[in-house]
């Protein structure tokens, strides 16, 4: 016997409550998967933004530091104690826990007297700057050509020697992380002397220099937040002007 549904009669029935219920449940987990699967993409997309971004950031920096190593003449491995009996140090206003890392001696054909000083120091309450930690690099501007600015746009190679050079506080690089622990398996050459910070205490940024003064191994360890991937970059850098 053939059975023979009326199309009429099935769309005049309708669905039943408990079809209509099942049917909302199962569109309510669909929407659910959807919704938190678009939620953790969006998070991961984020976070590798992020991550990205502060890669970049210490590349150039790195880049910038690494230049201005090879330009200089030594770095040197006693810096003084407290960090403004360096000579002419002035470091940025309102900054605090500051910790001079790199200290460079510049080349005898640059024309400055006074050393470019790279530091760790808590940012000032009031400033842009997210901290913990930056770094900052204290001395003259550069100009397109590569060499020093007076502060004038005056290349100091062509000035009288001794003449006056406008030095200033610039951050190099914000986030710098505050922790120890995780620097714990960074070591130099058991001949390097180690800048301050000391070893027990370093923080994101640190140098080890030979004792010729002429190498330089430096590390900055950086985390834009508790939820982004930490980033670190490390580099050996030789002087080679005299």
């Amino acid at each position: 016997m053939k059975f023979k549904i009326n199309e009429r009669d099935w769309i005049e029935r309708g669905f039943t409550l408990i079809e209509l219920l099942v049917a909302l449940v199962i569109t309510g987990i669909v929407i659910g998967l959807t919704g938190s699967g678009l939620y953790a993409l969006m998070n991961a997309n984020q976070r590798s933004q992020i991550e990205t971004t502060a890669r970049l950031e210490l590349e150039q920096a790195l880049a910038f530091m690494t230049d201005e190593i090879k330009m200089s003449q030594q770095v040197m491995t006693n810096i003084p104690s407290p960090p403004t009996r360096i000579t002419n140090f002035n470091p940025a206003a309102g900054s605090s826990r500051i910790q001079p890392i790199l200290v460079l001696n510049p080349a005898s054909n640059s024309g400055l007297t006074n050393p470019i000083v790279y530091y760790l120091a808590d940012p000032p309450n009031s400033s842009v700057w997210l901290g913990p930690r930056v770094i900052y690099r204290w001395g003259p501007t550069l100009l397109q050509n590569g060499n020093y600015s007076d502060g004038n746009n005056n290349d100091v190679s062509l000035i009288p020697r001794g003449a006056a050079v406008t030095y200033y506080n610039e951050v190099l690089v914000d986030q710098i992380s505050d922790g120890v622990a995780v620097q714990a398996n960074i070591a130099c050459e058991s001949s390097y002397n180690y800048a301050a910070p000391s070893i027990i205490d370093r923080l994101g940024f640190y140098a080890c220099i030979a004792p010729d003064q002429k190498s330089v191994k430096f590390w900055m360890y950086k985390q834009p937040n508790q939820s982004a991937k930490s980033t670190s970059l490390n580099a050996l850098v030789v002087t080679r002007s005299n």
